[in-house]
């Protein structure tokens, strides 16, 4: 097992993900991004409480800006099937799921941290998005890209749009994060062993 800190951002998620793949050969069973995140309105994650990703959206690419922002299918680029939704469902997921009895629900990764709750009503609402987070979709689409399968476990440490600092529990989505994480390797070291 390899714990790699890929520091804040898509970009950084991606390149240690694609990094460390390359550097194994591809010899890499499976890639568990585990971090915190906000819990948008609705979404049924308790502050202080993990949950997994079923999927990733990027937020960011595409065109224009919110609320008139559409995904990368707008720009109809010729032979491009990239999309902003990831997938990430699969064995992997349903033996993290298993594992941890969280709930698997849809992730949204931004750059920019959402600063305040009309934003997360916004978000919430538009896109269906249960956590936000600022690295999930790039780690997500380098691992989908070479091949390798994903989970990412997130602990809730505020609510999104929520700014003080004395109302998050950063201690305790961590906590929560990392325990689902001591969960879910051995699970999948078990389902690669059987499958």
């Amino acid at each position: 097992m390899v714990v790699a800190a890929t520091g804040l951002g898509k970009a950084n998620a991606a390149a240690a993900v694609a990094a460390l793949v390359t550097a194994s050969g591809g010899a890499v069973p499976a890639v568990v991004q585990v971090g915190v995140g906000g819990t948008y309105p609705g979404s049924g994650v308790a502050v202080g409480g993990a949950a997994l990703a079923a999927s990733e959206l990027d937020l960011d690419l595409g065109l224009g800006r919110h609320p008139d922002w559409r995904g990368l299918e707008a720009l109809a680029v010729p032979g491009d099937d990239t999309r902003n939704l990831i997938d990430l469902s699969g064995p992997a997921l349903e033996a993290a799921r298993e594992a941890t009895l969280l709930p698997a629900l849809p992730f949204a990764t931004s750059d920019a941290v959402t600063a305040d709750a009309a934003a997360a009503a916004y978000v919430a609402e538009r896109f269906g998005a249960a956590v936000e987070s600022m690295e999930g979709a790039g780690a997500a689409r380098a691992a989908v890209a070479l091949g390798v399968p994903f989970v990412e476990v997130r602990g809730a440490s505020n609510e999104v749009g929520v700014r003080d600092k004395a109302r998050w529990r950063l201690r305790e989505a961590v906590g929560a994060a990392c325990a689902a994480a001591l969960t879910i390797v051995p699970a999948l070291f078990e389902a690669a062993r059987r499958g």
